[in-house]
């Protein structure tokens, strides 16, 4: 019997939208809605990879509809198409254009401080494996048993050098957070799966 499949918690709390969009004439209230909903699932350099009927159930709207101001949007310049996170993937990756100036997304990458790019790469990460937890059908109460152990581990980890810190040692702030995520993929690593069977561990 396939295991229920179960899905995350949206902790999404704000959205991060071109100031210039606010300035537009050009822009609709609705456009700007829909706008606002893509910024809402954007990482650092902009990117998204939510699909348009995700955007219609949030914002109460038809794809067809969203699909409407998406076209709208890249008229205006407010949205452009994205290199795809891995190959062969089929869903349309998009890139919100906060500078007009700036085109290429190595280019957006390089303007990042080093915390936003390790935060970047974690979440590049945790795409590709949510991907390959779709492609073999998983997602079981295990997969988020892990992942939870995971942030726990960081938060651990966070904990540990913050008492070093007050104790006197010293260590930048970019350090911790690299050192946070490089240990906590390190320990998940060493886990192996749960058996179904307690007895047999």
């Amino acid at each position: 019997m396939r295991p229920k499949q179960l899905k995350a918690k949206d902790l999404r709390a704000f959205a991060v939208v071109p100031i210039r969009a606010i300035k537009d004439a050009r822009m609709t209230a609705k456009t700007l809605r829909v706008l606002i909903a893509f910024c809402s699932y954007a990482d650092h350099m902009g990117r998204t990879f939510v699909s348009q009927e995700r955007i219609g159930q949030d914002i109460g709207s038809r794809r067809t509809a969203v699909g409407y101001h998406v076209r709208r949007l890249r008229d205006l310049g407010y949205m452009v198409y994205a290199k795809p996170l891995w190959r062969g993937q089929k869903s349309t990756s998009n890139r919100i254009v906060f500078d007009p100036q700036v085109k290429h997304e190595d280019t957006i990458r390089s303007r990042l401080s080093a915390k936003q790019q390790m935060e970047l790469a974690e979440a590049e990460t945790t795409a590709k494996q949510m991907r390959r937890l779709e492609q073999t059908g998983y997602n079981t109460q295990a997969d988020l048993d892990l992942l939870e152990l995971r942030e726990v581990f960081e938060c651990l980890t966070r904990d540990f050098f913050t008492e070093a810190l007050a104790k006197g040692w010293r260590i930048k702030p970019e350090a911790i957070d690299r050192a946070k995520i490089m240990l906590a993929t390190q320990a998940v690593e060493l886990l192996s799966e749960p058996h179904s069977d307690e007895e047999a561990a």
